[in-house]
């Protein structure tokens, strides 16, 4: 099939069988969450057994989590350029490299600023591999295939997040507790571990993945303009990196607003939004008020000048008509709610728990170690999601989305309370098992559902790559604000308060299921 100036991708594959498709989902997945949970999950744990304030290590993995947000912005690059398979090779190449250069960045003086950065590119290669993965499975696969592989899909990815947060975090511990390494060699130990693991998965996919016919560019392209879109998608990507900085100094003084109203005491009840009590990481105190108006100033006007660049760039050009689309669409502000809040809640629990179960019992914490966190966090919490996400999706396809949301959307909130009791009630180590398998199974079932309104959101238009990409981003954006939320909140009130509040904030999420455009339900 040849797509011509204009068209747009197929909705159905030239039509691999079901065991083409067994000899590459289940790897690739697998390999899709690896790069995701180092970053967004483990290296939470890192930084912690380095000695990292909780409020640093929240604020900055949340930032090196943005290029998963920015998905949204790179997915029509990566669906008009090239071909899926050369990208997710590509990326899992690049990903496996600097898994690699972990094990000898942590061993500098200035590792957490340098390994941050390290993580943040490898955050990037991921978010690109992770739209060309799914834009394949899309392309590779029919409508009745993709429902079929759902649940194996799903359960891959879990795996891939259990061999991180399990396995590799299990690891850690037995390096520093069984060989008596110090932390930032046994975590050295570990990435060689996961570089080499991933590695080998990217020589294997080299052979297995195969090459359909579909997996094209979804418009044909005119002589260099491979080139131009790399330029506008840079300008794209150059506005939502000055919208990142606009919100977050807007933010920030904000919070030195309400802090100068409320409190205005330097050790007060506000002092983690008192600006001058933050520095940066090299030890620059550089958040105070007046940097900060100069950032929201800078970044306002580079954002116009951005905006204007890209409103020149992207008319009558295919990535401009895949942007558009997308925002022009029947309910895009009852859409756009949804994505923002419904995941907000169970986001900031995610951030939290693993500090809150691994925290001294003196700072409100349950003092548990890597191996135990291993099991509680990579076992436990992974069954529970696995098993959450089956579920979830057996109850919308038996009672359908519109009748199955709400109670989804309630599983996935309410056992949130059961850390809030942890945190109040300090059970032995033992409970915390059952702690987080329901915590982990409410949130797979209502992610089972989060995940049919993103496909159904994106199979309204036609290009259905780029827009599964900007949903998934935004969704990823949300999970990034929730993050830098989760340690200003908890920094306040403690991990007592701090899961008393995520419940407040899970209340934006319920009431966005009430503006749900109907075709969607």
């Amino acid at each position: 099939m040849e797509l011509k100036s204009g068209s747009v991708e197929s909705p159905t594959a030239v039509g691999l069988n079901d065991s083409d498709l067994w000899r590459f989902i289940p790897l690739l997945y697998i390999m899709q969450a690896v790069p995701v949970t180092l970053v967004q999950e483990v290296s939470t744990i890192v930084y912690k057994d380095l000695g990292v304030k909780n409020t640093d290590i929240t604020l900055w993995t949340s930032i090196i989590s943005l290029p998963w947000a920015m998905q949204m912005l790179l997915g029509p690059f990566v669906d008009l350029n090239g071909t899926k398979r050369r990208w997710i090779l590509g990326g899992q190449m690049f990903i496996a490299i600097a898994l690699g250069l972990m094990v000898f960045l942590l061993q500098l003086p200035n590792a957490f600023a340098i390994t941050l950065v390290n993580l943040g590119l490898c955050g990037f290669a991921s978010a690109l591999c992770n739209i060309a993965s799914d834009g394949f499975y899309i392309l590779a696969s029919s409508k009745e295939q993709q429902a079929k592989f759902a649940g194996i899909q799903s359960t891959c990815y879990r795996l891939g997040r259990l061999f991180c947060t399990g396995i590799l975090v299990a690891l850690s511990g037995y390096f520093m507790k069984q060989q008596n390494m110090a932390p930032a060699t046994a975590w050295g130990a570990v990435f060689a571990v996961a570089a080499g693991w991933y590695g080998v998965g990217w020589l294997v996919n080299g052979r297995v993945i195969p090459t359909p016919d579909t997996d094209r560019p979804a418009v044909e392209q005119k002589p260099g303009e491979n080139i131009k879109n790399l330029a506008r998608t840079g300008i794209v990507v150059w506005v939502g990196v000055c919208g990142y900085f606009l919100i977050s100094a807007g933010g920030s003084l904000l919070g030195q607003i309400i802090w100068l109203a409320f409190d205005g005491a330097p050790d007060g009840p506000l002092k983690s939004i008192h600006l001058s009590g933050f520095q940066n990481l090299f030890g620059t105190d550089y958040y105070r008020a007046d940097a900060q108006l100069f950032i929201l100033l800078a970044a306002a006007g580079l954002a116009a000048l951005g905006l204007v660049a890209a409103g020149r760039t992207l008319r009558n050009t295919p990535m401009g008509d895949a942007f558009s689309t997308f925002v022009r669409q029947p309910g895009i502000w009852a859409i756009f709610s949804f994505i923002l809040f419904y995941r907000f809640s169970e986001a900031m629990v995610s951030k939290m728990s693993p500090l809150f179960l691994k925290d001294s019992l003196v700072n409100g914490g349950m003092a548990v170690d890597n191996a135990t966190l291993g099991g509680i966090k990579g076992v436990a919490g992974v069954m529970g999601i696995i098993l959450g996400g089956i579920l979830g999706g057996l109850l919308l396809s038996r009672f359908g989305f519109k009748k199955a949301i709400w109670p989804l959307a309630f599983a996935m909130h309410l056992p949130n309370l059961l850390y809030w009791w942890a945190s109040v009630a300090k059970p032995p180590i033992a409970v915390l098992y059952g702690v987080d398998f329901a915590e982990n199974f409410g949130y797979g079932l209502g992610f089972a559902a989060y995940m049919v309104f993103l496909m159904r959101v994106a199979s309204r238009g036609n290009y259905k790559t780029s827009h599964y990409a900007i949903g998934t981003g935004m969704g990823a954006l949300c999970i990034a604000a929730a993050g830098i939320v989760s340690g200003i909140v908890q920094q306040n009130f403690g991990y007592t308060g701090f899961f008393a509040a995520s419940m407040i904030f899970a209340i934006p999420g319920l009431l966005s299921l009430l503006f749900i455009p109907k075709e969607i339900q």
